[in-house]
C-alpha cells in the first residue's frame, strides 16, 4: 500500500468482503501502509517479489501464481505496483486467475508521476489502459487521485478529459508551459 488516498478509496468506495483478501506488492518499505488490520476478519495474503515485512509469499505474478489456487480470492488489492513490472499484461492474466466470479480487484497506478525505481519503473497507465489489460472485469468508480488528501476527481467517457482541466500553466523563461499534478488511475473492477 501506498499513499492516503489510496487507503481513503477502499474505505469509501469498495462493499465490505467476506472472502479471502489478496495484496499485491505487500511489502512494507517503511513508508507504506498496510490494510491487514482493516481486514482483520478475512484471509488475508500478502505477495511481493522479495521476502519482508507484511510478506506471506513471495511470488512474481509475471512467472505465475505460486501455490495459490485459481479463482480463490474474493477482493485483490493492487496499489502502485503495475507500473514495476516488465510484462504487466502477464501479471495482469495471472491475477485474473486468481479471483472468483464476482470477486473485486481495486486498481491504482501512476497516471502522471516521477521515475521511481523500486526495483525498476517501467510503465504509466490510462484508465483505458487498465480496462485493456484487464477485459474480464467490469470497471466502476474509475477516478484520478492527487497528493491531496480525499481528492477523487472522475473519468468516464463523458469526462474524460478531467486531469487536463487540473493543469497549471505558467510563464517560464521559454514561454508558457503546462503541468499536470501528480495523478493516480483509481478503479473498482468486478470479474464477470
Amino acid at each position: 500500500m501506498g499513499d492516503v488516498n489510496q487507503i481513503k478509496y477502499i474505505k469509501q468506495f469498495i462493499p465490505l468482503v467476506s472472502g479471502p483478501v489478496l495484496e499485491v506488492g505487500s511489502k512494507d518499505y517503511g513508508n507504506t501502509s498496510t490494510l491487514r488490520t482493516y481486514y482483520s476478519n478475512n484471509e488475508y495474503i500478502g505477495v511481493d517479489m522479495e521476502a519482508g515485512k507484511n510478506v506471506d509469499q513471495v511470488i512474481d505474478f509475471t512467472q505465475g501464481i505460486g501455490d495459490l489456487s485459481e479463482k480463490y480470492f474474493e477482493f485483490c488489492i493492487c496499489c502502485s505496483v503495475l507500473e514495476h513490472v516488465e510484462k504487466p499484461w502477464v501479471m495482469a492474466e495471472n491475477l485474473t486467475r486468481l479471483i472468483k466470479p464476482k470477486g473485486y480487484v481495486y486498481m491504482s497506478v501512476p497516471w502522471v508521476w516521477r521515475y521511481h525505481a523500486y526495483p525498476d519503473d517501467y510503465f504509466r497507465f490510462s484508465w483505458r489502459g487498465i480496462i485493456s489489460l484487464f477485459p474480464e472485469f467490469d470497471w466502476q468508480k474509475i477516478c484520478y487521485s492527487t497528493l491531496v488528501p480525499g481528492e477523487f476527481i472522475e473519468v468516464n467517457d463523458k469526462c474524460n478529459d478531467s486531469d487536463n482541466k487540473m493543469a497549471l500553466v505558467t510563464d517560464t523563461p521559454m514561454g508558457l508551459r503546462k503541468y499536470l499534478p501528480y495523478m493516480m488511475v483509481n478503479m473498482l473492477g468486478i470479474k464477470k
